[in-house]
């Protein structure tokens, strides 16, 4: 968790998102929000209404003669509230809340009295998370539940799909990362803390307008203009006030006022209040050996850059030589103060980083000759950054024409957030606090609106961006690697930017549609071909070696080493290189899931080697429960620990399936615990839950999943049986899925 250093404004955000009213009853609030600087109400929060939820863990009506839990499951992670119908009762205490622990950092769990006479209760608060726990008294019958969902008004506009599904899904979980992380401000995550870093909200910023409606525009601009918190980790304010921030919002609006109204402070905040080596700056959660001589002077240089392009921008010419000045200056002594001779490095660090060295290649101060030395020696094997900074990595690849590497990277770094049943993004990579503490963090949010892959794939892989503001001209000059097919769509001002590419051996073909009263620079992308021979646009011939003559609608622009390159006139336009193209991948498609079922869990028991128990969640001592039957209860946020001892041979964990059945493979799902993996498993049977089998299966635990396939089996009881030993870590297991081929 981020120590947090709170401005007057920050506390005032953060003491609102704490504010809990603890009694619910069946009236129901419109849901709105509430501008804290000025108390109106900005209407800018969404109520989809009453939802059914997509599993209960058991069948309604229901009551028991003890207290029970109801166990609810949401289609994706969401901010919600609970909804309850019981009968008619007098005094019973209702508890609900989600089943993210997480929320109790912040949001008290709700409880309410229920009244004779009254049915139904709503929770006053929204919570979040993918499911919705309720304590019901004995004697009470829960007649119904449902949820209520709400969230900032806008809609998810934008889309991304390629031939590779595992970038199909990061597109997907960032977008729902993305929206779940927007209600009154950008928050860093809506449940541990809801505040509005700045670091996490350029990320979010940006991500707006590639994923959502223009409505999403006024929060963007409200982040525009905030002001300034210099002592609020200034280094944050870098990555802000340049390129990524206020030049992104710039050219994705063309609001050319609030950026004339920001321009003194920030001319202000970086010649004046900056100070190099500030003991508060921020720039990443990763490794703590970040270079942050060499990373702030990067983010500087490029503020600098931007603020003259502002000055121009908005009439403040006579700043012009101030700022040229600085830039020289950092530009001619960059190398000579930190080029080693194969990396960027300051005194700071004793080894080259990653983060760095991508920075100094996107601020434009790495020669273009250093950067193959840069990537072999630095970006090919170091992996400090989190995924808040490997955003720059990704693009500082992309840009030294190394797009492969960025997908594989991705690939790699997100590899346990792919394929999980959570379907948002996470705060550390394999939840891994890689900072001073170099250890598991259980209280990372899985959840965090700092991940970049909706942006990268669809701004540096599509290649869809604009150049001039407000999208009069745009860009489309893909970087798609060994990805054979994209279709993206970008939502803006002047209406959906729609692009799609297919290259096979011979044929490389981008669709695109511009939209009216906007100009398209449309390349073809000379690296995608051992041999470009011709190009056509609409199946007329314009290109073959050199630019002919063209439809109505297309001018040439020029070649380089990277592009033969176009303008194209609003309309729909189809460009088709043909010639030689080396269709290979150095990443091999995610495998096609085969025909399965997986198995009925209703009515099932479970139950291990050790009694049901509960332990305390991370360094604010939450108290969690951990007994066996929430390992298949339906939420991989709840589950199994054997809290009394690290690893070791002989625990065991086993289902009772309550009737024989046929089954072939088995998935250990411990992600919430990503570390807590087995070290060694068997699997056993039983018809009896007396007599076992001999092994179906061994192995080693995977990170986060792990998946354990065999001949096919029939037997009532399954066990799973630790073999292995592990000092550090619990046995987990959150979801105890079973399934059978068909």
């Amino acid at each position: 968790m981020k120590v947090v250093l709170m401005s007057t404004y920050m506390k005032v955000l953060f003491a609102a998102a704490c504010l809990i009213a603890i009694c619910a009853s069946k009236e129901i609030a419109v849901a709105s929000s509430v501008d804290l600087k000025s108390g109106r109400n900005t209407n800018m929060i969404r109520d989809y209404g009453l939802k059914n939820y997509i599993g209960v863990s058991c069948d309604l009506p229901h009551r028991e003669d003890r207290p029970w839990k109801l166990k609810c499951k949401l289609p994706y992670n969401c901010q919600f509230q609970p909804w309850i119908s019981v009968d008619p009762v007098q005094g019973k205490q209702l508890v609900f809340n989600s089943t993210n622990p997480l929320v109790l950092y912040l949001t008290p769990t709700e409880t309410c009295t229920t009244v004779a006479g009254i049915r139904e209760y709503e929770a006053k608060n929204w919570v979040s998370g993918e499911g919705a726990v309720y304590t019901i008294p004995a004697g009470v019958t829960v007649r119904a539940v449902k949820y209520r969902e709400t969230g900032y008004d806008t809609d998810i506009t934008g889309s991304f799909t390629c031939n590779d599904e595992d970038f199909n899904i990061l597109w997907r979980k960032a977008a729902r990362t993305a929206y779940l992380c927007m209600r009154d401000h950008f928050y860093d995550c809506p449940d541990r803390e809801r505040v509005g870093f700045w670091g996490d909200g350029t990320p979010e910023l940006d991500q707006c307008f590639y994923l959502f409606d223009t409505r999403s525009h006024e929060l963007c601009k409200d982040l525009v203009l905030r002001p300034l918190e210099p002592e609020f980790y200034p280094g944050q304010h870098l990555e802000f006030l340049g390129e990524y921030g206020l030049w992104f919002y710039y050219l994705h609006t063309g609001d050319v006022s609030s950026i004339a109204k920001v321009f003194d402070t920030t001319k202000q905040f970086l010649f004046e209040t900056y100070k190099f080596g500030h003991k508060n700056t921020w720039y990443d959660w990763g490794k703590d050996s970040k270079d942050t001589s060499v990373i702030e002077t990067c983010f500087y240089y490029i503020d600098l850059g931007t603020l003259r392009k502002m000055a121009v921008a908005t009439g403040h010419n006579a700043d012009l030589k101030m700022i040229d000045q600085k830039l020289q200056e950092i530009r001619l002594s960059f190398d000579a103060r930190y080029w080693k001779g194969r990396w960027y490095q300051s005194s700071d660090v004793n080894t080259p980083d990653d983060r760095a060295n991508a920075m100094a290649v996107n601020a434009g101060l790495a020669n273009p000759s250093h950067w193959e030395s840069i990537y072999t020696n630095v970006l090919a094997t170091t992996t400090n950054s989190s995924c808040f900074f490997d955003r720059w990595v990704f693009e500082a690849l992309c840009k030294m024409g190394k797009q492969d590497k960025a997908l594989l990277r991705m690939a790699s770094r997100y590899r346990t957030m792919i394929p999980c049943s959570f379907t948002t993004l996470w705060e550390h990579y394999d939840r891994w606090w890689a900072s001073w503490k170099n250890a598991y963090d259980d209280a990372s949010s899985l959840n965090h609106g700092w991940n970049p892959p909706a942006l990268v794939l669809s701004q540096d892989i599509a290649g869809v961006r604009p150049i001039e503001p407000g999208w009069s001209t745009f860009e489309v000059m893909p970087k798609e690697a060994f990805l054979t097919s994209i279709k993206v769509s970008v939502p803006t001002i002047r209406g959906a930017v729609k692009m799609s590419l297919r290259k096979t051996a011979n044929t490389y073909s981008i669709d695109v549609e511009v939209p009216d009263n906007t100009t398209a620079i449309v390349g073809i992308p000379r690296g995608s071909f051992s041999s470009l021979k011709t190009i056509d646009v609409n199946g007329q011939a314009i290109w073959n070696g050199s630019f002919g003559t063209a439809p109505q609608g297309i001018q040439w622009v020029g070649e380089t080493a990277e592009y033969v390159t176009f303008r194209a006139a609003p309309g729909r336009w189809r460009f088709v290189g043909h010639g030689r193209l080396p269709i290979s991948t150095p990443k091999p498609l995610p495998a096609r899931g085969r025909k399965e079922i997986a198995l009925n869990r209703r009515g099932w028991s479970a139950a291990a080697s050790t009694p049901d128990g509960s332990y305390l969640f991370s360094g604010a001592k939450i108290p969690i429960e951990v007994p066996a039957a929430d390992a298949i209860d339906g939420d991989a946020w709840t589950g199994w620990r054997d809290i009394s001892h690290t690893q070791y041979p002989g625990q065991w964990f086993q289902v009772d399936m309550k009737t024989v059945r046929e089954f072939d493979k088995i998935v250990l799902d411990n992600t919430w615990a990503c570390w807590d993996s087995p070290e060694q498993y068997s699997v056993t049977i039983s018809m009896d839950g007396v007599t076992w089998s001999p092994s179906v299966a061994q192995g080693h635990g995977k990170l986060g999943m792990t998946t354990i396939s065999f001949p096919r089996q029939k037997a009532r009881w399954i066990r799973v049986t630790q073999t292995g030993t592990n000092a550090t870590y619990n046995w987990s297991i959150f979801e105890f899925n079973v399934f059978l081929g068909v």
